[in-house]
Parts: C-alpha cells; structure tokens; sequence
C-alpha cells in the first residue's frame, strides 16, 4: 500500500497525519504527526518504517462534517496562506525574517531549477546567512536536502546553530571533538558518526584534518554550505578539504561579502569550488547602495606625523633592508623573498613592540649555537577542537633575512632594537587613538593584524577593553562579545583572525584600524561587524595612517587591489577614494585589466519575482495564525467541513443565493511525497450535488494552468537535480582510490589485509547500490500525477 503525504494513518493503534515521505525499493520511511485527540496531540515529530509498521490507511469521510463557523473561518484563512504557487516558496512565510526580496532571490533561483551552485557575494551585513538558511529550508521541504554540512570558522558555529533554531525551527548539532566523542560513545562500533547528524556545523580548520575528512566525505551530503568562503580561496589544504567535500554534494552555497582581494587567480579558485561537468556558478552580489536599507558610511583617514624616534627606527629598518637585498642581490629577488622582507616593515607599521619582539627573538637565536637549536616539529595537540588560529600571531624570521655576516647583522639589529624600544615609549598611532577614542566617547571596535600588537594597545591605552583574537577558544570569544555588547566595556580590541561573523551594528558604530592590511577584504569585513542590517546610525570608519613611512605604498596597493576587484565583479570600497581620484593608477588599470566576463558565472534576473513573491507571502503572513497546522490537521481528520454564513450581507452580495466550495488539487510524486497544491473556489446553485460531475469538471477546468505550471516547473527542478547528481557520481567513480586494484597488497602469512581489502568491497558495493538507488529515485520524481480534487470546505447561505 502506497502512503502519500498528507493522508491520515492508523499505526500502533494510534492516528497519525503523514507530513512527509521517502520511498525505497522496499519500504517507505514516515514522517508523521499525531492526530488532535490522540494521546501527545500536538507533539513532536515521529517516524515510523513500513513495512515493518503496520500502516493503516484512513479513508476520508465522504459526506461533510458540519463544524463551527470560527474554526471553519480559521481553516479557510490557513488554506488560503498556504496555497503556494509553482516555483513559490513554502517556508519563507513561516521563517522568522523581515520579508527583503533581494533575500529571497537565491532560494528562487534554486527552487526553479536554475543551477545547483550558487556564491552569495552580497556585501557585509545584508543577510547571507538568512539567505543561505531559507535556500536550505526551502531544499528540504522539497525533499532535496536530508543531509546538510555547513562548514565556516570555528567561532561562527554557534551563531549558526542560533539563527537555523531561531528564524527556521531547524535543529543543527555542532561536530568537533567534544561532539564526535559524545556520539562514538552512544553508538554501535563501526558507525560512522557523521551519518547520524542530519544538519552538522563543523570548523574549517577541524574538517581539513586527513582523519577528520575521510570520516566526513565517507557521508553523502546533499547541501554543502561554505561560510567565509574567501578563506578557503587559493592552493591551501582548506581549499582541498572543502573542494572535496562541496564537489561530491548535490547543491553547493558559498557564501563570502569579499569574494575577490584583487588576485583573479585566487578568484578563480573561489568559483571552481563543488564545480561538475562544467556546470554554471550562479552569483549574487548586491551592495548597500542599490538597496534602501537606510544607513550611510563615512570612512575618514588620519594621519598620524611619527615621532623623532619612530623615524628613527624606520631609517634603520630600512638600512636593514638594504644590507639583506645587497647580500641576495637578484638571487633571491622572487616572491618569497619580498614577502618575507615586506613582512617585517609590516611588523613596524603596526607598532615598535611587534617590530622589537621580532628583533629580539632573531637575536635570541643568534646568540645561541646551532646545535642547541630546537627542531622539534609543532603539533596540534593543545587545540584539537579546532578552534584555534594561529593567523594573528607574530611571524617566525625568515631564513632569506639573514645576513652571512653574523656579527654584522647582529649589530644591525642591535641598532634597531635599541631604537625601537625608544619608539615604544610613547607611540603616536597609539596616542592618536587615545585620543580619538576620548573625544567619540562612544563603543568602538579597534582592529589590529598582530595579536602581541593588541595586547600591547590594551595595556598602553589604560582603560577596560574587551579582546578577541586567535588564540581564544569559543567560551572564552562568547565572554568577551557579551562584555562588550552588554556594556561591561566600551572598546573592543580584535585581530581578524576573530573578527569573522561578529554582528555589533545594535553595540556600536565605530570602527578603527590600527594599521592597514594588505588585502582589502579584511578592511571590508572588519567594517562590516557593524555596517549591515539592522544598524540605525552613520557607520564611521577611521584608517590611521603614519605619514612618512610605507604605509603610504600600502594604501597605494590597495587602492590598486580595489579597482581591481571593482572592475572584475563590483563591490564597495573600504578606503573611500573613488576610481580615478588618485591618479591615473586605477583609471589605466581599468582601462588594460578589465577582465572579459567568465561564461560560468552569471546572475539570474529575478528582482521582479522577488518582490512579487515577498508581497504573496506578506499577505499569507497577515492570513495565517499560530496553530493552522492543527487546525488543517483536525480537519483532515474530519473530511470536509461545512458551515453557514454568519451575516446576511455575506448571503446576499457576495453568496447571492449559492453555495461556495473550496477544493484541493494535490500533484504527487511516485514515492507519494506532495509536489505542490492548489486551492479551487467553486460556487454551485443550491440543490446541486457537491459531487456532482459538473462540478468536478468545473474543478479540472480551472485547476489545468495549475498543474502545467507545477509539471513544468517540478521537471526543471528535478531535471538540475539530477543532472548534478550524475556529474557528482561520475566524479566520485573516476576518484575513488578504492576502485584501484594496484591499491592492494595480499599478505604472505596473515589474512587481515585481506579481509580488510574485502570488507573495503563491500563497503564500496553498499554505497554504489545507495548510489544506485538514490539515482532511480530522483528519476522516477521527474513524472508527477495529480490526486482526484479533494473537497475540503463548504460553505452555505
């Protein structure tokens, strides 16, 4: 017996209301909801497996069930509100969200089959996370997405948790070591706990490990959502891990406000990710100013006249550098080299402190014998949740710094550390911001690149300051945001290794770099901790600057590195210099290095249907009330409902003598999982049949534009679908290593490689079946049938 969604059931002597199904070769698993005026009526979800559940269906009464006028109005108003059209969607009515049709584009584009990878590139603080969570809900109300893995930096896991339970009634488990061990210990031995968490958040930097990865890629994950994308950018082992991951999934969110830093190669490696048989990269990418949302930005820049012994110290810097670059000469002039010296004029530009702690370790390691040197290889061990970065500490000295002068480099230094503790006595940055801090007298945030640099600014400044950086775990992070938004203290010090998904914009409206970094993403997502949605006040931003010093090149670079970026795929500018206001370096740049336009990535047009569908589910929001599912639950339970008008203006202008029907038309799938409805107003002369077969063909009639809108628009959706699926499973074929025979060695005197070879086998056999299987089943989806038009509410004069 085929059950089919929203049909009522008897199982264990107990009526349920089937609210979803998925179909096997050889059984069917239920979702269902107890009936009201069962035992735990209203209560939570269960799940039952047919056959091995003897499963009961309940036919509908035939003749209709004279009911109150209050719950026949009430049910009337629920229908009307979930009266979904094709390509519409389901759940945004019942997410807690403000209804910005420029949110709701995604999860169109993806419930009319318009691609399967999409890159949300909006700028900061536009509701990425929103859109990436009503693109899985809608996913999941279609029956595409059972398993999601949502991978972003570790101190974003609990925020994900928060906004999938509060603005989607959706339940997410955090993976990580803590977790995993939980879940070993409760299940069989051999189990895989990856595949028990339908909806897992995970940390980049714990998923990238090889034994943590080959667990998570052994699962078939439907949805992959890459938050902070841009961190996974580029050759990296993070890159791989997600590459991985997103490449064997049905459908791949990548959601980053700085998709592009100027490096088009980078860019490139960002848009390849979960790519299949060549198939198309959609992209959103919206900026605050084509959006009404209220708020302006003001970006300041200060500079700051360095002091004698500041000079000083750049001077010696930079004789320094000259010694290094005259000993290597052209040798070593590759991009290693410059990096590693650019790196150390960077530790000045933040502070004398880092530079003389980098000078001093070097002199450390001068001073002691080569053989006394430790060489021990650094493990993980002290972070193996994952939610650690090392990103914001002080570099180690580069070996293509050193001079073969030993005694000559290490009076050079010497020099400059002598000059440097002179500079740290009083360092104008920091007094500058001192300075401005007292006269804003308001919450800020102040962002510094190097950890021992915030620490050095947090003792300097002499008031409370709350800090956050990369060497914070995730209570310790939580403690400090709280004390910030609470008001326990008002400056925030944080690195960018922390900085990452914090929403400040109800806390503050300052933000202060300390130094500028050389990629212009991080400008962007620093300012965006408090520019975005929700933030009622013009954001300032203030970049101090040294004037005098190098820094003066860096802004260069990146202004360089931003027109770039502007001219490749747009977005906002961190510095607040327009294209061409600097000389002629942006405007020639745009001229000779516009890039042609990628044939693989493109943004569906469909700003019209976003604000017609936000405006559909505006009026299905003031319509329906908390409880309709019960209320359309008791009625299932019931068969169709009739009531009488109440006033007689309704009988008279609206009824006119006629009795009013409304009926349902159901499209199904073959494994019994509902498509789609609609409802059909019919108004009959009294005395007719309400089974009449005019009345039916009344139904067909007006309810036949319905079903070819919802047959053409399952077909497309289905039809992507199974197109990546097949890309993803011809992928996978081609590199699975367990497929190779060469792979394998038998043993000479023991069997258990065998045996291991064998079970490796059958592991294999078991997920090509699954494979198999899943692939029959979306196919067979691709044919609907429409259920015979349900009566559902009468209504009488």
């Amino acid at each position: 017996m085929q059950i089919s969604q929203s049909d009522v059931i008897r199982v264990r002597r107990r009526r349920w209301r089937v609210v979803d199904v998925h179909s096997y070769e050889r059984c069917q698993v239920l979702t269902v909801l107890p009936v009201r005026g069962e035992p735990d009526a209203g209560g939570r979800e269960r799940r039952f497996v047919a056959p091995f559940d003897v499963v009961e269906r309940i036919a509908r009464r035939t003749r209709p069930v004279r009911v109150a006028r209050r719950l026949w109005r009430r049910a009337c108003r629920a229908l009307i509100a979930g009266d979904t059209p094709p390509g519409g969607l389901a759940r945004a009515r019942l997410a807690h969200i403000d209804l910005l049709p420029h949110q709701l584009e995604p999860a169109l584009a993806f419930v009319r089959g318009l691609g399967s990878r999409v890159l949300l590139a909006d700028d900061v603080g536009l509701g990425k996370t929103i859109q990436a969570g009503l693109i899985v809900s809608e996913l999941r109300a279609l029956g595409a997405a059972e398993r999601v893995l949502i991978i972003t930096p570790a101190g974003l896991r609990d925020q994900w948790v928060h906004e999938l339970s509060v603005r989607f009634n959706t339940e997410a488990a955090v993976i990580d070591v803590r977790g995993l061990r939980r879940s070993i210990a409760n299940l069989p031995v051999g189990l895989n706990p990856w595949e028990t968490v339908p909806i897992a958040i995970t940390s980049i930097d714990y998923v990238k490990r090889v034994e943590v990865l080959a667990a998570a890629r052994a699962c078939q994950w439907d949805v992959v959502v890459v938050d902070e994308a841009h961190g996974v950018a580029g050759e990296s082992d993070r890159h791989a891990a997600v590459a991985a991951l997103a490449g064997q999934a049905a459908y791949v969110i990548l959601l980053t406000a700085t998709p592009h830093s100027g490096d088009r190669r980078t860019f490139a490696s960002l848009c390849d990710i979960g790519e299949r048989a060549g198939d198309r990269l959609m992209v959103f990418r919206r900026s605050r100013r084509t959006l009404p949302l209220g708020t302006a930005r003001r970006i300041h820049r200060l500079h700051v006249r360095m002091s004698r012994d500041e000079a000083r110290m750049h001077a010696l810097l930079a004789r320094l550098s000259r010694a290094i670059r005259k000993q290597h000469g052209q040798a070593h002039s590759g991009h290693d080299f410059w990096l590693a010296l650019s790196v150390l004029h960077k530790r000045a530009l933040s502070s004398a402190r880092s530079l003389l702690q980098s000078i001093n370790r070097r002199l450390a390691t001068l001073a002691t014998p080569e053989d006394q040197v430790a060489s021990q290889l650094h493990l993980p061990l002290s972070d193996l949740a994952g939610e650690l970065t090392a990103a914001d500490e002080a570099p180690t000295w580069s070996p293509l710094l050193s001079l073969e002068d030993t005694a000559h480099e290490r009076d050079l230094l010497a020099t400059l550390a002598d000059a440097a503790a002179r500079a740290t006595r009083r360092e104008t940055k920091i007094a500058a911001l001192a300075r401005l801090l007292r006269r804003v007298n308001e919450p800020a945030i102040v962002f510094t690149e190097y950890r021992d640099t915030l620490m050095h600014v947090q003792a300097s400044l002499g008031f409370p300051a709350a800090t956050l950086h990369g060497g914070m775990n995730r209570d310790e992070r939580s403690a400090a945001i709280r004390q910030f938004t609470t008001g326990a203290c008002r400056l925030l010090l944080a690195t960018d290794a922390a900085g990452e998904g914090l929403n400040l914009q109800q806390t503050c409206r300052f933000v202060i770099n300390l130094e500028l970094p050389w990629n212009p993403m991080r400008l962007e997502q620093r300012i965006g901790r408090v520019d975005r949605i929700g933030q009622r006040r013009t954001v300032h931003v203030v970049h101090l600057i040294a004037r005098g010093s190098g820094e003066s090149q860096v802004l260069s670079r990146l202004q360089s590195r931003v027109a770039r970026v502007r001219a490749d795929i747009g977005g906002a500018d961190p510095l607040g210099v327009p294209l061409g206001d600097d000389g002629d370096l942006e405007a020639d740049l745009i001229t000779n290095e516009i890039a042609q336009p990628d044939e693989m990535l493109w943004t569906p047009s469909l700003q019209s249907d976003a604000q017609a569908e936000a405006g559909r589910i505006a009026i299905a929001r003031t319509l329906a009330k908390r409880g309709d599912e019960q209320v359309l639950a008791r009625l299932e339970g019931l068969g169709a409902a009739i009531s009488r008008a109440r006033h007689w203006r309704t009988r008279a202008a609206h009824l006119g003598g006629r009795t009013v029907m409304l009926w349902q038309v159901v499209a199904i799938e073959a494994s019994g999982r509902v498509v789609g409805s609609t409802i059909v107003p019919v108004f009959v002369a009294n005395g007719r049949r309400l089974d009449d077969e005019d009345v039916l063909e009344c139904v067909n009639r007006a309810a036949g534009a319905w079903r070819e809108r919802a047959a053409i628009g399952h077909g497309a959706f289905i039809s992507t679908r199974l197109a990546r699926t097949q890309a993803v499973d011809a992928g996978r074929v081609l590199l699975d290593p367990a497929r190779s025979a060469d792979l394998f060695q038998p043993g000479l005197f023991e069997r258990r490689g065998d045996r291991a070879h064998l079970a490796a086998i059958d592991a294999q056999d078991a997920t090509d079946r699954n494979r198999a299987d899943r692939m029959a089943a979306i196919e067979r989806a691709l044919a609907i049938s429409f259920l015979p038009p349900q009566l559902l509410l009468v209504l009488t004069p």
